[in-house]
């Protein structure tokens, strides 16, 4: 099977992946708090060919056999490369527009950092969706969680319960003040977990709530909307289909190729 076969099946497998990230992209531009993933493609292996116009490469191969140096004529050296793979998704932290919901429970992070949540499992991830609610955990004591029933943490990782009032509600005021935000050293290494929640990995470290100098502020009563560029994310995928019909076209080209070599035998 020839090189082009392969170089076009690379190609077929990497920007299908790619399309895969542009639509997650798309299937989430009103998903609150939401950052866009875009693709790293690194180059595969490349071999370097001797091809001399005069001789097709005999010289080069008698030299190399023989242990000789060869001298190359202008423009005999070329690299033949083997396709392309999609190195990683990376997370695309950009500050999406904020959105007035005037209601005191939905809080929009502006700059860095994260909310703390604590999953049912016990475990801690974090996220940028402000869309919070009020959780009962018997009859009387209240607790702020997020849509799937996740507490929200304080500074301190501790849960944050909400104190009745006289007239039977909770006291939702100044909750920008009890709320805990957490920054990462590195915030492109966290992993993204589903239900737009990110973890801490080695690459992240540790994730810090700063008493002082808070590279964040958080805005009551509104909603971060997401960082997806509706307009950006439809060019690749005109780009990427694109792609992926070129490398479609190689593989048919090789295929067809082979067939007729095939047949002169």
């Amino acid at each position: 099977m020839n090189i082009a076969f392969y170089n076009g099946v690379s190609g077929l497998v990497t920007f299908q992946n790619e399309m895969d990230i542009l639509s997650h992209n798309i299937a989430n531009v009103n998903t609150n708090g939401y950052k866009a993933f875009r693709g790293m493609f690194k180059e595969l292996l490349y071999d370097e060919m001797y091809v001399n116009p005069d001789d097709g490469g005999q010289a080069a191969t008698e030299a190399a056999q023989a242990g000789q140096e060869y001298e190359e004529p202008f423009g005999s050296r070329h690299l033949n490369g083997h396709g392309v793979r999609l190195e990683q998704a990376n997370l695309v932290f950009r500050q999406g527009n904020l959105v007035s919901t005037e209601q005191n429970l939905d809080l929009a992070l502006v700059g860095d950092g994260f909310f703390a949540v604590e999953r049912r499992d016990g475990t801690v991830q974090y996220t940028r969706n402000g869309a919070f609610d009020i959780g009962l955990e018997g009859e009387k004591n209240g607790y702020l969680v997020t849509f799937d029933g996740s507490f929200v943490l304080d500074a301190k990782g501790a849960r944050i319960k909400l104190d009745r009032e006289p007239n039977g509600m909770f006291n939702t005021k100044n909750l920008p003040d009890k709320v805990g935000v957490y920054v990462f050293p590195n915030p492109y290494g966290v992993e993204s977990v589903g239900e737009n929640n990110y973890r801490e990995t080695e690459l992240s470290g540790i994730p810090e709530a700063p008493d002082k100098d808070k590279p964040y502020r958080i805005v009551s009563g509104a909603l971060e909307r997401s960082s997806t560029d509706l307009a950006e994310e439809m060019t690749n995928v005109i780009v990427t289909q694109k792609a992926f019909s070129f490398s479609a076209k190689m593989v048919q080209t090789a295929d067809e190729l082979e067939q007729t070599v095939n047949s002169l035998r």
